[in-house]
């Protein structure tokens, strides 16, 4: 069995410490106003701030956005005690450009991470920077090739650690939740933390729901109890089992293969999370959860992610938790974005230094005190990856995608077609407002001039046949002109 044993139970408070349950358009005009010296610590009353996102992690297989099967206990609690954004939209549908989203609030074409030889500018302001340089104690955990401080992801961590198995010949049959959570352990052990009085940034990347779809014994057969079929879900990309005609049982229990990495996922985060409460850093903290992209299981013809930008790859979760300061079981329905998430941290946790980023703060729509007025800005979603060149802009009503190799582009209605099935073509009356505004939205995060362009990198021969393993190198690409429906 590939997994080593699972946790032995979901999260649990512990009975040693008392305590609580763990409980605009696009943004130029948010700028920067300097980057103030190093302070030697933050103020007293700032929060220790837990990043997690979950690779591959789609919302709508998550309790605590609908999804009928119990995937989430963890973070379903968490979006219980916190507030949940109905709609956030990542920039694109793959892991590398997305998190250097996530670790700056500029979109794709700004930040300039869209292939696997780029990496994050020295000059890019992320948010562990921000933080550590504010007098935040750092660390990050990652589980996934495309984490590797080659491409300048370690940026403003004291800590920031592998946690894939070196002796892994292939990272989508790789295990790492369990090692993170031991890192994270042993990080939160050591006397420089628990001494410190300084407040942490944590940054956990879980890797497992990604697929290779491997979850230990127990896992899908809780979601799929009585399949008696044979299907081996390991090479997903290349495997031809896992196809659009597939038989109902196979595809049911492909989705359960998926539904218990989720399961082991969450049941491994709140593993996490009982560290961090053992430790006394988890009553106040904010905790936020997400995701980089989602996953396809065919409702476009395709699998796997980093292909097309339909709202089944660029839908993430967003959670955010804070006890006292963030009202519990509030839901965001305004659409949001994985670029909002810098400025939004930085503003909760009291940072004084504000890099440029295209995102907004999000403070008043996540306390609900007025501002909801607001129009939310458009979501705009790259894919740039090998021969790829597609572009899209998102509203809460409207989606427009531009495959620009292709040379086309379809307009999608989201209240009528919220599956983006019936695309519009150039009769539609709207269709060419649509396109301007995209084209619009793309030159504007190109001229951004809020951090430096993404600089050339050398991927290293291990992590070379990480990525080569994993097909990213050029096997995910998908230059076909789209189909109707």
């Amino acid at each position: 069995m590939p997994h080593p044993g699972a946790p032995s139970s979901p999260w649990r408070r512990p009975t040693r410490r008392a305590s609580a349950p763990w409980a605009v358009y696009l943004a130029l005009a948010t700028t920067g106003c300097g980057r103030p010296g190093p302070t030697p610590a933050a103020r007293a009353s700032a929060p220790d701030v837990v990043l997690i996102s979950i690779d591959s992690l789609r919302p709508d297989h998550l309790g605590s956005y609908g999804y009928p099967k119990p995937t989430s206990p963890t973070i379903d609690r968490i979006a219980r005690e916190g507030v949940r954004c109905e709609t956030a939209i990542s920039t694109t549908s793959w892991t590398l450009p997305a998190h250097a989203a996530m670790f700056t609030g500029l979109a794709d074409s700004t930040h300039g991470v869209v292939d696997n030889g780029l990496r994050l500018a020295d000059a890019a302001r992320t948010l562990p920077e921000v933080l550590r340089d504010a007098g935040w104690r750092t660390a990050g955990f990652f589980g996934g090739p495309y984490l590797d401080p080659t491409y300048g992801f370690a940026q403003g961590f004291d800590v920031y650690e592998n946690c894939m198995n070196p002796a892994a010949e292939n990272a989508h049959r790789d295990v790492t939740g369990p090692r993170t959570v031991e890192a994270v352990t042993r990080w939160l052990d050591s006397s420089a933390t628990t001494r410190d009085a300084k407040p942490l940034f944590l940054f956990v990347h879980l890797w497992d729901v990604h697929y290779d779809y491997i979850p230990p014994a127990g896992y899908a057969e809780r979601f799929d109890p009585d399949y008696t079929g044979h299907l081996d879900a390991r090479d997903l990309a290349n495997n031809p089992a896992i196809e659009p005609r597939m038989s109902p049982a196979d595809f049911q229990h492909l989705v359960a293969l998926y539904d218990g990495e989720i399961r082991f996922t969450d049941d491994n985060l709140a593993r996490i999370l009982e560290q961090l409460e053992l430790h006394g850093r988890l009553r106040d903290a904010l905790v936020v959860v997400t995701a980089d992209h989602g996953e396809e299981f065919f409702e476009h013809g395709g699998k796997g992610h980093q292909k097309t930008l339909f709202d089944e790859v660029v839908r993430v979760p967003l959670i955010v938790r804070w006890p006292g300061h963030l009202p519990a079981g509030r839901v965001v329905k305004e659409q949001v974005r994985l670029v909002d998430l810098v400025p939004t941290v930085l503003a909760l946790a009291g940072a004084a230094e504000r890099p440029p980023t295209e995102g907004r703060d999000l403070g008043s729509l996540l306390r609900g005190d007025g501002a909801t007025a607001i129009p939310a800005p458009p979501a705009l979603i790259e894919l740039l990856v090998d021969k790829n060149d597609v572009r899209a802009l998102r509203t809460a009503e409207t989606k427009v995608i531009s495959w620009r190799h292709a040379g086309v582009s379809y307009l999608y209605d989201l209240v009528q077609d919220p599956r983006e099935e019936h695309p519009l073509g150039p009769e539609s009356p709207d269709f060419a407002r649509a396109v301007r505004e995209l084209d619009r939205a793309v030159a504007e995060a190109a001229a951004f001039r809020g951090a430096g362009r993404a600089e050339p990198t050398v991927v290293g021969p291990d992590l070379a046949r990480r990525l080569g393993v994993l097909g990213y190198t050029s096997d995910d690409a998908d230059t076909s002109r789209p189909k109707k429906r």
